[in-house]
C-alpha cells in the first residue's frame, strides 16, 4: 500500500493542499492509512496505467482493426486519454461512495444506538462510561468504529471529553451521527443533563426513520405496479401484436416481428427485471 507513496510521495504532498475538500470526505470514509498515501497510489495506478492502455489499443488497432502503425496510434491517443481520465475519476470517486455507504449504514442503526444510550443515561453514567459500554454492545460495525475511535481519543490518546467529541463529530460520515455529536458536546459543557438529551434525540431519529419507513413502503408499493406493467402486461400485448403482424407480414425497422419477439424476450425483459432489482436493492440498502 506505501508503494505508491514511496515512489510518487513528494507529488502526493504538494498535491494534498489542492485536495483539501477531498480529504474531509477520504477521513469521513474510513481508510486506516493516511490521505496522501492514498493519494500517491491513485496518482501512481494512474501513471502506470497510460503506456498500458495506450499499447493495448494500438495493438487492437493493428491487428484486429488492421490499420496502419500512424492510424493506430492517432487512434488510440484519444482512447488512452479518455481511459485515463475515467480511471483516476474512479479512484477519485470511490472515498466518495465507501463515506455514502458508511453514512446508509449508521443512519439505519443510529436512532437504536442513540436509545440504548438513554437508558445508560437514565442510568446516570457518564459520557464516557456510556461511549465505553456501547462500542462493547453495539453491533453495527460502523457505528462500533466511530465509538471506538472516540473512546480511544479520551482514554488512550488524552484529549478532553469536549475536544473528542469534537474530534468524533468532524470525521463521523453521518449527518446524524454528527449532529448528535454536536448536541452531546454542547449539554457536557453546559448542563449535563445527558439522559433528557439522549431520550430527545432518540425519540426525534425514531420518529424520523419511521416516516423514511412509510415512504420506503409507498416507493415500493409504486415499484410492483410498474413491475406488473413493464414485466408482466406490457409483453404479453407486444407478443401478441407482433406474432399478429409476423401472420399479415411486415417488419419493425426493417427487422421481422419474430425476431423482435425473440429481442424481447431474451434481452429487454430480463434487463429491466434486473433494473428493477436494482433500484429495490438501493430503496431497502437504506432501511
Amino acid at each position: 500500500m506505501y508503494i505508491g507513496y514511496t515512489l510518487v510521495g513528494p507529488v502526493a504532498e504538494r498535491l494534498e493542499e489542492k485536495f483539501k475538500h477531498f480529504k474531509a470526505i477520504y477521513v469521513k470514509a474510513g481508510f486506516e492509512y493516511p490521505f496522501r498515501v492514498y493519494l500517491a497510489n491513485m496518482l501512481l495506478f494512474t501513471i502506470v496505467s497510460i503506456p498500458i492502455t495506450f499499447v493495448l489499443f494500438t495493438l487492437i488497432h493493428l491487428y484486429l482493426i488492421r490499420l496502419n502503425l500512424f492510424f493506430s496510434i492517432i487512434a488510440s491517443l484519444p482512447i488512452t486519454i479518455a481511459s485515463t481520465l475515467i480511471i483516476f475519476s474512479l479512484l477519485l470517486y470511490y472515498p466518495v461512495y465507501k463515506c455514502y455507504s458508511r453514512k446508509t449504514k449508521i443512519d439505519a442503526s443510529l436512532p437504536f444506538t442513540i436509545a440504548y444510550m438513554a437508558s445508560l443515561a437514565s442510568a446516570g453514567l457518564g459520557v464516557e462510561r456510556i461511549i465505553e459500554r456501547s462500542v462493547f454492545v453495539e453491533e453495527n460495525k460502523e457505528i462500533s468504529r466511530e465509538l471506538a475511535l472516540l473512546y480511544k481519543d479520551f482514554k488512550v490518546l488524552g484529549f478532553d471529553t469536549a475536544i473528542a467529541i469534537e474530534r468524533a463529530a468532524s470525521r463521523a460520515p453521518s449527518t446524524h451521527l454528527n449532529v448528535f455529536f454536536a448536541g452531546l458536546k454542547d449539554t457536557f459543557i453546559t448542563s449535563g443533563d445527558l439522559k433528557s438529551y439522549t431520550l430527545f434525540t432518540a425519540k426525534r431519529l425514531i420518529s424520523d426513520k419511521m416516516t423514511s419507513l412509510r415512504g420506503i413502503i409507498n416507493s415500493l408499493a409504486l415499484i410492483a405496479e410498474v413491475y406488473v406493467t413493464m414485466i408482466v402486461a406490457a409483453p404479453l400485448m407486444f407478443i401478441i401484436m407482433l406474432t399478429v403482424m409476423s401472420l399479415l407480414g411486415g417488419g419493425i425497422f426493417g427487422l421481422p416481428p419474430v425476431l423482435v419477439i425473440y429481442l424481447l424476450i431474451m434481452i429487454v425483459i430480463p434487463a429491466s427485471a434486473v433494473a428493477i432489482l436494482v433500484v429495490i436493492d438501493g430503496i431497502l440498502s437504506k432501511v
